[in-house]
């Protein structure tokens, strides 16, 4: 799917101020994002329609949680997040998510025990985790999305909407229906510190284009920001005449 931002996608990754690039978490945009989302929906009837969404930064402690249903998951699915934090701070180790239905089954801001990374954990059977440089655990605000594929086994890690890192043959169920973001459990001892801006599932396994497309929507300045960021470039311009 062909995201409808495109041109301010390549407007905003174009500026770059004398000395300094603009990142796009910078400026980025939620609203944009909800739209790029919305549209596909189209009320359940769209082009790419989600299960569930999280529209409210949900903020962690350590120590709470945010109750949210992940929607009708089974096989292959993809979940996309948009979440900072601080892994350092957080122990050694930390969930964005789990489901009451399966909660053998959880994904995770930081893996099991002080990787510093992102991974999935099936439990007693494996805690996997992303070893790719780019995989680590962010600690800014970052679109990150888990693509599985039932048949295989496989999950996919696209960071920003770049895929980042694989793994096959693993033993998992994404989480479905009633669940909670940030801890095993409130009060638990395996809590993210950091915020979680938004959560979308799918359930189907996204094409690489349309991930792209959700994060370039991400990724896009609000206008207000364009402004602000033009007219510090011709200040600093203005300056080293």
């Amino acid at each position: 799917m062909k995201s409808k931002y495109s041109l301010l996608v390549s407007f905003f990754n174009a500026i770059v101020i004398t000395g300094a690039a603009l990142s796009p978490a910078s400026f980025a945009s939620l609203a944009f994002y909800d739209a790029e989302i919305s549209d596909a929906h189209g009320g359940g009837a769209g082009t790419l329609p989600y299960a569930s969404v999280l529209t409210t930064p949900a903020v962690f402690d350590g120590t709470n949680i945010e109750l949210f249903d992940f929607g009708t998951i089974s096989g292959d699915a993809t979940f996309e997040f948009i979440l900072s934090g601080d892994p350092v701070a957080g122990g050694n180790n930390g969930y964005i998510g789990r489901a009451d239905a399966n909660p053998g089954n959880s994904l995770r801001y930081e893996q099991w025990s002080d990787t510093g990374a992102l991974g999935f954990t099936r439990a007693g059977v494996a805690d996997n985790f992303f070893s790719a440089p780019n995989a680590a655990s962010p600690t800014d605000d970052t679109h990150v999305t888990y693509r599985w594929t039932e048949a295989t086994g496989t999950m996919d890690l696209f960071i920003n909407g770049a895929t980042t890192d694989s793994i096959a043959g693993a033993t998992f169920e994404m989480p479905t229906g009633p669940g909670h973001l940030g801890n095993v459990s409130d009060g638990g001892n395996e809590g993210m510190i950091g915020t979680i801006s938004r959560v979308t599932t799918f359930n189907s396994a996204l094409s690489d284009s349309d991930i792209l497309s959700h994060s370039n929507a991400w990724s896009v300045p609000e206008p207000t920001s364009l402004l602000f960021s033009g007219l510090a470039a011709l200040a600093l311009f203005g300056r080293r005449r």
